[in-house]
């Protein structure tokens, strides 16, 4: 008697038209790898391209050559169709019943597999709407055979089919846990709930039975309705060990099994990080600082915990944002980063996909502007990362209540800003919508990133999340005046002592103005190799500002920024903006 199993999970699909998902993949590798690290015998894992049409059909086939006394086990993760298809990686949604694999033909081949112990698990539906593991076909016939009836002409005796959910309803992914509801639960049974043993070993109908009942019970707690249904006989009692998680699962998911992470990111290969993206950092940095370990060591950053972080301007907080989210978007699960400004949206757009579109990880953007922002992709979960502003999540979030439920994290950044007079409200909002969500069962992992606040009057509390504040800068900050004189009056960053530093700079005495004293600033710090930002109070000094330090300084012209500008704009600011390019590189007006 050997156990021979195929294992097919499928998130992204070669049709545009075929909403992703995010779990089905980690279901079926999950199973795979505690099936093979606890019982052997012969397995194959199907997982995205791979789990084409005609794969899956020769996979199932092979299975004919089976021995009777062999025990099969067949689980399907992935969409259903309203028409009792099966959605394979290339099915073609105009014609599902040649490219898909309709329930008859699964029940056909089945049907032709000698084995008097089969097991078929479908984590998928047949029926539902946005969020859903199903997909509304384009063309329905009008067949009188109900889901119902094609189920059970799976079953039989010596086989038994567990569906995830009832033919007219829903089946759901939880994000929170990683899996379809019907297979988390089935995880946790394989590995030994109490409710299942009989003298140390799972019955497989207790088994079942426990899934059933758990996965009723939590899809109530969510607000949904969620029924599986087990279907079939199998004579005499089945009986497996508890599952264990051998080699084989710990080369898919390191993570739920890693040391602490140490300063060099290096250490992120144990948890699960391929090396392609560690490579991405270590050309930014060598090390990790202490707050970025803290957060992934002390604070659960990896364990799903929700995370407000309050720390110095450089002082490594986005990057905690931004472990997240590549954590979660390898592990196919999705994030959302919220921003308070366009600018900052485009900024980041750039650099997530110049950092990591090579290896995959899709990121897209909306903003409110009509014409780039990526809106048919983010409803139909065709993403690892959306970056957003606070105003377009908020829209999209309220309109569309699929989207929440799709996503695993929500990076929030300079949530200080929830006490601006103009902003506030609207992040206010965006970050009550979060909590309410949560008491529905829609509960991504939060990572809220400030600046330095005093006391933060119990807002972790309010999130539901650990503080994690920091005061510390990596970087020395010495605030001072720089006096008329050319004196350099300051506060010293280690000592905090007040400290003179005469003839500083030597003022120009032209303007009569504060130029007077910026020119010859911005000279120095320039040809001691530092970066300058100039903040001026309006629009107006900050143009005027760059303007005169682009003609004083004589710097090489920003030949890259001058070609991204957009051509044929007649606009004053466009042309101030060109002459400032042209005269110093790095300077623009905001």
């Amino acid at each position: 008697m050997k156990l021979k199993g195929l294992f097919i999970g499928i998130d992204r699909f070669e049709s545009v038209s075929i909403p992703w998902l995010n779990c089905a993949k980690r279901d079926a590798s999950a199973l795979h790898a505690l099936f093979s690290d606890t019982l052997g015998g012969q397995t194959t894992l199907l997982t995205d391209q791979q789990a084409t049409r005609i794969n899956i059909e020769t996979q199932i086939k092979s299975l004919y050559d089976c021995d009777k006394d062999d025990i099969v086990v067949i689980t399907f993760s992935g969409h259903g169709s309203d028409t009792h298809e099966l959605i394979a990686y290339d099915t073609n949604l105009e014609d599902l019943v040649f490219s898909g694999i309709p329930l008859s033909t699964l029940a056909e081949w089945l049907t032709n597999i000698p084995s008097k112990q089969l097991v078929c698990i479908l984590d998928c539906c047949f029926s539902g709407g946005m969020g859903a593991k199903a997909i509304q076909a384009p063309h329905k016939s009008r067949s009188l055979v109900s889901t119902q009836t094609l189920l059970e002409q799976l079953s039989g005796k010596g086989r038994l089919i567990l569906t995830a959910s009832g033919a007219t309803e829903p089946a759901w992914e939880t994000t929170k846990h990683g899996h379809g509801l019907l297979t988390y639960h089935l995880l946790n049974a394989m590995e030994g709930a109490e409710e299942v043993l009989t003298n140390g070993r799972i019955s497989i109908f207790k088994l079942l039975e426990y899934v059933t009942t758990r996965v009723k019970d939590y899809s109530l707690s969510i607000g949904k309705i969620q029924h599986p249904v087990l279907l079939g006989h199998i004579d005499g009692g089945l009986e497996w060990p508890v599952f264990i998680r051998g080699k084989c699962y710990q080369a898919v998911f390191p993570e739920r099994c890693a040391a602490k992470v140490d300063p060099s990111p290096q250490s992120l290969l144990a948890h699960g990080f391929p090396q392609t993206i560690i490579n991405v950092w270590l050309k930014q940095f060598s090390t990790f600082n202490q707050l970025q370990l803290d957060a992934i060591n002390e604070f659960g950053l990896f364990q799903g915990k929700n995370l407000l972080v309050s720390a110095p301007t450089s002082s490594g907080k986005t990057m905690i944002g931004e472990l997240t989210a590549i954590n979660h978007a390898l592990n196919r699960k999705k994030s959302i980063f919220l921003f308070p400004l366009k600018a900052l949206v485009n900024d980041k757009l750039n650099y997530f996909r110049t950092s990591y579109g090579e290896y995959g990880i899709k990121t897209i953007k909306a903003t409110g502007e009509s014409t780039s922002d990526d809106i048919l992709p983010l409803m139909r979960g065709q993403f690892d990362i959306c970056l957003m502003t606070y105003e377009k999540f908020s829209a999209l979030a309220i309109a569309n209540s699929h989207i929440l439920r799709q996503i695993s994290v929500v990076v929030v950044d300079e949530v200080q800003m929830v006490t601006d007079k103009s902003r506030g409200v609207n992040l206010e909002f965006l970050m009550t919508l979060l909590k309410v969500r949560r008491q529905q069962g829609i509960a991504p992992q939060l990572i809220a990133l400030s600046a330095v606040i005093g006391n933060t009057n119990g807002f972790e509390n309010w999130m539901e999340a650990e503080l994690l504040k920091r005061t510390e800068r990596p970087v020395p900050l010495d605030e001072g005046i720089i006096r008329a004189d050319g004196s350099f009056r300051y506060i010293a960053s280690d000592t905090k002592e007040e400290k003179v530093i005469p003839n500083f700079i030597q003022p120009f005495y032209r303007k009569g103005s504060s130029q007077d004293l910026i020119i010859p600033l911005v000279t120095k710090l320039i040809s001691e190799d530092k970066k300058v930002i100039v903040f001026r109070e309006t629009r107006g000094e900050a143009s005027g500002c760059a303007g005169y330090l682009a003609t004083s300084l004589q710097l090489p012209p920003a030949n890259e920024a001058l070609k991204s500008m957009p051509q044929g704009d007649p606009s004053l600011s466009s042309q101030k903006l060109r002459k400032v390019l042209a005269g110093g590189r790095g300077f623009s007006c905001v």
